[in-house]
């Protein structure tokens, strides 16, 4: 681990080194706690430019401490130094507990309470014990699988394995329930190949939760120490183990990343609070409002952004994602990435201190990154991310908002309909490849049954349902309709052009009316591993057989995009759009806002992207009162069509599955139908030309 720069506590067994930035400081104070926190020593820190040090000898591993900073309290500009208040260490790799009391009043950075006995302590870490090879063999043999191949798992820890039976009862609800074997044989046979943790950071309540019932965060969309792991989840041991174990099974690991604001919240009044960064050097870490320091730019809706541009900002940013890196992390998740890359004036900044260190984790660190790629209240920049840093993905609001309208029967889809298989509503023009992840379900908005089954109601969580999407999808009569439209959706988001991200509990059928439960944490969000019924296995065993389907066949992982007309070296048309009369769809069909059915051709030949593989057919239906007719193209390859799925029927040995071409088939409503016809011809020359080019291993 190479951290030879990093701040915080870096220990050795013969001395500690402590260090922390600040700018405006006069004076900090290192704080030791005893064991019990009734003692704290005081030892004040060197100053050496805008670093402040402390060496100490025969400090231990799990000693507790904090910092107290000394200097003006001077709103006006931008200071607010408070040593009555304890400060976290910005880089701590360990926190003492869970926290618990923002709503106290004594946080407020505008008294003088003393905050030591509410506050989580640093706690001091060695790290060359901690990334011992010997003990994590694989923590950065890297699975190394092309990104397009990824199916990601979006997993919130505890909600994940808190009620699963299979899981020992000490790890339920923790980190290491996802190194469990259990735990891995399930995520290998649903598909998974890449688990993306929500924020496991230490996170606080913020007082819109904490005044209502004790409600807690339990997404942990409210960090104030960017390094460590929530205790709630158990600690950086545990997670490197988790890393390390799922590496060894072929499972990559991606984290959700908060950088754009912090828990501290507001500069001043009612949401102030007093946690770290606004009391060691608040003009280096927060954008100021305008011209007036005295408060924050707010377009994360948080009450303040966080200042990634300045020194320091910039500096723990590029910590952040080297610490990931060295923890095995293959990739990142950027939430609200709109607000990290806007500048003191609220603007995009094309090559501001963000987008370069995208650009270095991609080219430097090979690492993925992902990006929500909006600001909470200043814009929306799809498709900016993946131009200005070639290897991006994003997010994709459209998909999941078509998705769930698609099979809600809504008007003016059938266009968007294109754009979604082929991915190409977000493009990384210069690799000429989708840069969409398919979020058609994520933890920000209803669940994959939820979206059919419940109108949104949010009153679980206090927000009087001015919270979560405005969206009221039309619910489904009966079982029947509601397992068939999200078997449907899996398959749509699944096998359009792109990287698919799967919500954890979706293949269990969760669902509930509440679309927005960052602040609940009880059996309404814990996944309850319950027997399931006979429809709820179906749709479990349908998102296993889809995840399969796409892995096994390049033409799905394939990102290069759809061009629909034929190459004039070998007359091949990669896409072709069909009629139900097995025509080719013209312009004007495009246009038609009440065409709820879609139909296309994909040509297994090789292309210069990807090995050959078979030839496909699909159909998808979004009308929910009408039957159609199609009658079946040829194949590109020629001979007949295999059945493989239609997810309104259960396909048994007694039923068709051999169609001609001319043959007609009833696509159902709300039904998604998959053909094949496998090609002849070998691919292993393909492939191993491909491996010669470097080309398997692009991003």
């Amino acid at each position: 681990m190479d951290e030879t720069d990093f701040l915080g506590a870096k220990y050795s067994p013969d001395k500690t080194l402590f260090s922390v930035a600040s700018e405006h400081a006069t004076a900090i104070d290192l704080c030791l706690f005893s064991a019990d926190e009734r003692q704290e020593t005081k030892i004040p820190m060197t100053r050496e430019g805008n670093l402040w040090i402390a060496e100490l000898p025969r400090i231990v591993p799990g000693q507790k401490y904090g910092f107290r900073a000394h200097g003006a309290y001077d709103p006006a500009n931008g200071l607010f130094f408070n040593p009555n208040k304890l400060a976290m260490d910005p880089y701590a790799l360990k926190v003492s507990e869970s926290f618990r009391h923002w709503q106290s009043e004594d946080l407020s950075v505008e008294n003088d309470v003393d905050t030591a006995p509410i506050m989580p302590k640093a706690m001091v870490v060695d790290t060359k014990e901690l990334f011992s090879k010997e003990e994590n063999p694989f923590l950065y043999r890297r699975p190394s699988f092309p990104i397009g191949q990824n199916i990601i798992y979006e997993t919130h820890i505890k909600n994940f394995s808190y009620l699963n039976p299979h899981i020992p009862a000490q790890e339920r609800g923790k980190l290491l329930a996802l190194a469990n074997d259990w735990n891995i044989k399930y995520l290998r046979k649903l598909g998974i190949n890449n688990i993306e943790l929500m924020p496991i950071t230490p996170t606080c309540p913020g007082r819109q939760i904490s005044e209502r019932d004790g409600r807690f965060d339990n997404w942990g969309y409210n960090p104030y120490c960017y390094f460590a792991v929530d205790p709630r989840y158990g600690d950086i041991k545990d997670l490197i183990t988790v890393i390390n174990k799922l590496h060894q099974n072929g499972i990559k690991v991606t984290v959700d990343a908060v950088l754009n604001h912090t828990g501290e919240h507001a500069a001043r009044g009612y949401w102030n609070r007093a946690l770290s960064f606004k009391l060691l050097d608040n003009p280096n870490y927060y954008r100021p409002a305008g011209n007036n320091k005295a408060d924050y730019m707010n377009t994360t809706g948080c009450h303040n952004n966080f200042n990634l541009d300045s020194p320091f900002g910039h500096q723990l940013l590029h910590h952040f994602i080297k610490h990931m890196h060295n923890l095995g992390f293959d990739g990142i998740r950027w939430d609200l990435a709109g607000d990290n890359a806007l500048g003191n004036d609220g603007v995009f900044q094309d090559n501001g201190a963000f987008i370069q260190e995208l650009r270095y984790a991609v080219n430097e660190l090979n690492m993925e990154m992902y990006v929500e790629p909006w600001s909470a209240m200043g814009g929306n920049y799809t498709g900016r991310f993946s131009t200005l840093v070639p290897g991006i993905k994003e997010w994709s609001d459209k998909r999941r908002d078509f998705t769930a309208d698609f099979f809600s029967a809504r008007e003016n889809t059938i266009g968007e309909f294109g754009n979604q298989v082929a991915g190409s509503a977000i493009i990384d023009a210069q690799r000429q490849e989708s840069a969409v992840v398919g979020t058609a379900f994520t933890h920000d908005g209803f669940s994959l049954v939820g979206a059919f089954k419940y109108p949104k109601d949010t009153r679980d969580n206090g927000e009087e349902g001015r919270d979560g999407s405005a969206d009221h999808y039309a619910k489904s009569h009966n079982d029947e309709e509601l397992y068939r439209r999200a078997m449907s959706a899996a398959a749509m988001n699944i096998l359009s052009k792109g990287i698919p991200l799967l919500r954890n509990g979706d293949e269990q059928s969760y669902a509930s009316p509440n679309n927005n439960p960052y602040c609940i944490d009880d059996h309404t969000v814990w996944l309850n591993w319950k027997k399931l019924s006979n429809k709820e296995k179906e749709l479990f065993k349908q998102i296993c057989r889809l995840n399969a389907l796409r892995k096994k066949h390049p033409i799905f992982t394939d990102l290069s995009l759809y061009t629909g007309q034929e190459n004039p070296q070998n007359g091949i048309k990669d896409i072709t759009w069909l009629r139900p009369d097995s025509s080719e769809m013209t312009p004007a069909e495009w246009q038609q806002p009440y065409n709820k059915t879609g139909a296309y051709m994909l040509n297994g030949a090789a292309t210069q992207n990807r090995p050959q593989d078979d030839d496909f057919l699909i159909m998808v239906s979004g009308d929910n009162y009408h039957t159609i007719e199609y009658t079946l193209p040829k194949p590109p390859s020629g001979g007949s069509w295999q059945l493989l799925l239609d997810t309104s029927k259960r396909l048994s040995s007694s039923e068709k599955k051999e169609f001609k071409s001319g043959d007609k088939y009833l696509l159902k409503p709300y039904s998604y139908v998959i053909f094949t016809k496998k090609r002849q011809q070998g691919n292993e020359h393909l492939l191993l030309n491909l491996m010669a080019n470097g080309k398997t291993n692009q991003h």
